[in-house]
Protein backbone atom coordinates (compact mmCIF):
# COMPACT_ATOMS: atom_id res chain seq x y z
CA UNK A 1 0.00 0.00 0.00
CA UNK A 2 1.64 3.49 -1.16
CA UNK A 3 0.68 6.39 0.95
CA UNK A 4 0.09 9.57 -0.54
CA UNK A 5 0.35 13.05 0.60
CA UNK A 6 -2.78 14.13 0.20
CA UNK A 7 -4.38 11.67 1.78
CA UNK A 8 -2.46 11.79 4.67
CA UNK A 9 -3.00 15.55 5.18
CA UNK A 10 -6.33 14.96 5.09
CA UNK A 11 -6.21 12.67 7.97
CA UNK A 12 -4.38 15.47 9.61
CA UNK A 13 -6.66 18.32 8.87
CA UNK A 14 -9.52 15.99 10.11
CA UNK A 15 -7.91 15.64 13.59
CA UNK A 16 -7.19 19.24 13.50
CA UNK A 17 -10.66 20.02 12.93
CA UNK A 18 -11.32 17.65 15.57
CA UNK A 19 -9.69 19.44 18.07
CA UNK A 20 -11.51 22.95 17.48
CA UNK A 21 -14.88 21.16 17.46
CA UNK A 22 -14.24 19.51 20.62
CA UNK A 23 -14.05 22.94 22.05
CA UNK A 24 -17.40 23.99 20.32
CA UNK A 25 -19.00 21.54 22.01
CA UNK A 26 -17.55 22.38 25.47
CA UNK A 27 -19.13 25.50 24.83
CA UNK A 28 -22.41 26.98 25.18
CA UNK A 29 -22.94 28.15 21.48
CA UNK A 30 -24.87 31.23 22.85
CA UNK A 31 -23.35 33.72 20.44
CA UNK A 32 -24.68 33.37 16.96
CA UNK A 33 -21.40 34.38 15.73
CA UNK A 34 -19.91 31.21 17.38
CA UNK A 35 -22.59 28.98 16.19
CA UNK A 36 -21.99 29.98 12.26
CA UNK A 37 -18.38 29.41 12.51
CA UNK A 38 -18.79 25.96 14.67
CA UNK A 39 -21.30 25.15 11.13
CA UNK A 40 -18.77 25.96 9.04
CA UNK A 41 -15.89 23.92 10.92
CA UNK A 42 -18.48 21.16 10.86
CA UNK A 43 -19.15 21.30 6.80
CA UNK A 44 -15.04 20.79 7.05
CA UNK A 45 -15.20 18.24 8.92
CA UNK A 46 -17.69 16.44 7.10
CA UNK A 47 -16.07 17.04 3.88
CA UNK A 48 -12.91 15.40 5.50
CA UNK A 49 -14.61 12.20 6.98
CA UNK A 50 -15.89 11.45 3.57
CA UNK A 51 -12.62 11.94 1.91
CA UNK A 52 -10.74 10.44 4.44
CA UNK A 53 -9.07 6.52 4.10
CA UNK A 54 -9.75 4.39 8.04
CA UNK A 55 -6.08 2.51 7.09
CA UNK A 56 -4.40 6.12 7.49
CA UNK A 57 -5.54 7.06 10.48
CA UNK A 58 -5.46 3.57 12.68
CA UNK A 59 -8.37 1.72 12.42
CA UNK A 60 -12.35 1.71 12.05
CA UNK A 61 -12.71 2.15 15.47
CA UNK A 62 -10.89 6.03 15.07
CA UNK A 63 -13.29 6.22 12.32
CA UNK A 64 -16.54 5.43 13.95
CA UNK A 65 -15.40 7.71 16.82
CA UNK A 66 -14.72 10.70 14.61
CA UNK A 67 -18.41 10.25 13.03
CA UNK A 68 -19.91 10.07 17.08
CA UNK A 69 -17.90 13.29 17.21
CA UNK A 70 -19.56 14.69 14.22
CA UNK A 71 -22.93 13.82 15.26
CA UNK A 72 -22.52 15.36 18.89
CA UNK A 73 -21.59 18.40 17.38
CA UNK A 74 -24.92 18.52 15.22
CA UNK A 75 -26.83 17.78 17.78
CA UNK A 76 -25.22 20.55 19.83
CA UNK A 77 -25.44 22.72 17.35
CA UNK A 78 -28.87 22.15 16.21
CA UNK A 79 -29.92 22.38 19.95
CA UNK A 80 -33.02 24.02 21.07
CA UNK A 81 -31.47 24.90 24.46
CA UNK A 82 -28.29 26.67 22.52
CA UNK A 83 -30.84 28.87 20.31
CA UNK A 84 -32.24 29.83 23.76
CA UNK A 85 -29.40 31.56 25.04
CA UNK A 86 -29.20 33.44 21.58
CA UNK A 87 -32.50 34.66 22.00
CA UNK A 88 -32.00 35.81 25.69
CA UNK A 89 -30.56 39.79 26.28
CA UNK A 90 -27.73 39.80 27.85
CA UNK A 91 -28.84 42.13 30.93
CA UNK A 92 -31.54 40.27 32.06
CA UNK A 93 -30.66 37.31 34.19
CA UNK A 94 -33.66 34.16 33.88
CA UNK A 95 -33.65 31.19 36.17
CA UNK A 96 -32.81 28.16 34.54
CA UNK A 97 -35.73 26.50 36.50
CA UNK A 98 -39.02 28.26 37.66
CA UNK A 99 -39.90 27.41 40.97
CA UNK A 100 -43.46 25.85 41.18
CA UNK A 101 -45.90 27.72 43.19
CA UNK A 102 -47.66 25.24 45.22
CA UNK A 103 -51.56 26.31 46.02
CA UNK A 104 -51.91 27.50 49.67
CA UNK A 105 -53.86 24.51 51.50
CA UNK A 106 -57.93 26.42 51.77
CA UNK A 107 -58.63 25.81 55.88
CA UNK A 108 -62.76 24.86 56.77
CA UNK A 109 -64.65 27.07 58.68
CA UNK A 110 -65.10 26.52 62.38
CA UNK A 111 -68.85 26.11 62.89
CA UNK A 112 -69.66 27.26 66.39
CA UNK A 113 -72.01 25.42 67.95
CA UNK A 114 -72.76 27.41 71.14
CA UNK A 115 -73.44 30.97 71.04
CA UNK A 116 -71.45 33.75 72.11
CA UNK A 117 -70.98 34.95 76.11
CA UNK A 118 -71.51 38.29 75.07
CA UNK A 119 -74.61 37.18 73.14
CA UNK A 120 -75.70 35.31 75.99
CA UNK A 121 -75.17 38.57 78.41
CA UNK A 122 -76.91 40.78 75.74
CA UNK A 123 -80.50 38.41 75.64
CA UNK A 124 -80.28 38.26 79.40
CA UNK A 125 -80.58 41.97 80.05
CA UNK A 126 -83.31 42.46 77.12
CA UNK A 127 -85.45 39.57 79.20
CA UNK A 128 -84.85 41.80 82.27
CA UNK A 129 -86.20 45.02 80.52
CA UNK A 130 -89.12 42.96 79.33
CA UNK A 131 -90.38 42.69 83.10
Amino acid sequence: MKVSKSDLSVVQNLYLLQVDLAEFLHSDLSDPQERRVARERMREFSSLLRQADWRYMGGEDVLDSLKDVQQQIVRKINSPQAAKKQVASPARKTASKKAKTVPKKKLAKKVHTRAKPAAKKKTAAKNKKKK
